[in-house]
């Protein structure tokens, strides 16, 4: 039934040993991790793989959706994986109990609770990757539901063939070549009853809208195969192109993305470019559209953890982790604290400058027994700085020094008690001043 080491290959076959080496997917070492659901498509990559000589493993989820349907596939894996002598994992999961902790639908729990235990089962046996067994029809399903959705050229050229290490072997091949191939080599395969209804978007695209389309354009598929295909070398030059623009707009501090506003609202088109530097954050596209609008300066923009602000010049992304604790520490210990603190103390002798900037602050010896703390801007918040005979408002202070939003909401105070005795990194207040009278100075320093 098998094709061994040195035999000849199927057509079938032979075609994705080449897809698979043009495409870079099993270079390395280690068992590939097939992921088996007893399908025709699953079943016809595992046979396929060991065919061509590669060490595979499976593994097969039970989301107990099904009833019977359910355990009967489990049990097919189960026989078939013994019968051909390949080790599997089986593992059961309870779909519910997830999403009652995560709002999600029952597509979405079932996709990340499979792909985090196959992320786990290859690391765990130090497989080379993880094979799906995603086909061609598959990328025509994907293409529709993202155009249907609005998407970019991204978007529309379908699935990749590598997606970390997840790999799908089987995209050059069509679902009409799988079954064929089975029927060949005599191998049997379960069929998911689900597959048939239209309750899913993607069941009304296969059973639907692809039977109308082709009655009415025979040749309709392939030729957006074709499509997908060529789009798939455009949108090589367009990353290409986006790149070269990224470097030329964007730079980065840090963990904060600061893409330059002016340059991009000359550039070709705005929102394509802002849509690209932007598209890993998770930005929708109504708020892209709001960063370019005009009148806008100090808009801020949230979404899966990070936020945006654009300010007169810039467009800054960071990760919204601002922190509303209070650290109380002594100088005597820097080691825990949120931003990094250097903490010396020197003799203040006849050739002693200062120096360093205003990520250096001085005070006098006695602040070493003053409780202090760390923490971030309040409304309301004053300070007295340091030669100045009066106290300003920290938010004028941000004003007239032209701090970002962000700026604002990152920047760390130190504090004693309701006395703020050093903006940290930008100017210090007049508490604990260095005077004649100081013999030690304490010097902080505010590392980058």
């Amino acid at each position: 039934m098998f094709y061994l080491c040195g035999m000849e290959k199927s057509k079938f076959e032979q075609k994705i040993a080449e897809y698979v080496v043009a495409e870079g997917l099993l270079e390395g070492s280690g068992d590939v991790l097939v992921t088996l659901s007893g399908g025709a498509d699953s079943v016809a990559l595992l046979l396929v793989l060991r065919a061509l000589g590669y060490p595979c493993r499976a593994c097969h989820c039970n989301f107990h959706l099904r009833g019977d349907e359910s355990a009967r596939d489990e049990a097919f894996v189960r026989s078939l994986t013994s019968r051909l002598g390949v080790e599997c994992s089986f593992v059961d999961f309870d779909v519910d109990g997830y999403r009652s902790t995560h709002d999600c639908s029952v597509e979405m729990a079932c996709r990340r609770l499979r792909y985090d235990w196959f992320e786990q089962l290859r690391s765990r046996y130090g497989c080379r990757a993880i094979a799906v067994a995603h086909h061609a029809d598959d990328c025509i399903e994907t293409f529709f539901l993202n155009l249907l959705r609005g998407t970019g050229i991204s978007g529309i050229v379908g699935i990749k063939p590598r997606n970390g290490d997840v790999v799908r072997p089987l995209l050059c091949v069509r679902r009409a070549d799988i079954e064929d191939y089975l029927s060949a080599v005599g191998e049997s395969f379960v069929v998911d009853s689900t597959n048939l209804q239209t309750e899913y978007k993607r069941n009304k695209i296969r059973n639907i809208i692809m039977p109308t389309l082709l009655c009415e354009f025979p040749g309709a598929d392939q030729a957006i195969l074709d499509t997908l295909a060529n789009l798939r070398g455009d949108l090589a030059v367009f990353r290409a192109a986006v790149g070269e623009r990224h470097n030329q707009l964007c730079r980065y501090e840090g963990s904060q993305l600061h893409v330059d506003l002016i340059g991009l609202l000359r550039s070709e088109h705005p929102s394509t470019l802002l849509h690209e530097f932007l598209h890993p954050y998770g930005f929708t596209s109504s708020q892209l559209e709001d960063m370019l609008r005009d009148g806008l300066p100090g808009a801020l923009f949230m979404a899966n953890g990070y936020v945006a602000e654009r300010t007169r010049g810039e467009i800054i992304v960071a990760p919204d982790v601002v922190d509303d604790e209070e650290y109380a520490f002594s100088l005597d210990d820097v080691t825990a604290l949120p931003t990094k603190l250097d903490c010396s103390v020197v003799e203040r002798t006849d050739d002693f400058r200062f120096d360093g900037g205003p990520a250096v602050a001085y005070f006098d010896e006695s602040i070493l027994a003053a409780k202090l703390s760390l923490r971030h801007w309040r409304q309301g918040d004053r300070f007295q700085p340091f030669g100045m005979k009066c106290r300003k408002k920290l938010s004028d202070f941000f004003s007239d020094n032209k701090f970002s939003i962000l700026q604002k909401r990152r920047t760390w105070l130190l504090c004693e008690e309701d006395k703020i005795l050093w903006i940290v990194g930008h100017r210090a207040a007049v508490h604990y001043a260095v005077g004649e009278e100081t013999k030690r100075v304490v010097v902080l320093k505010a590392e980058p």
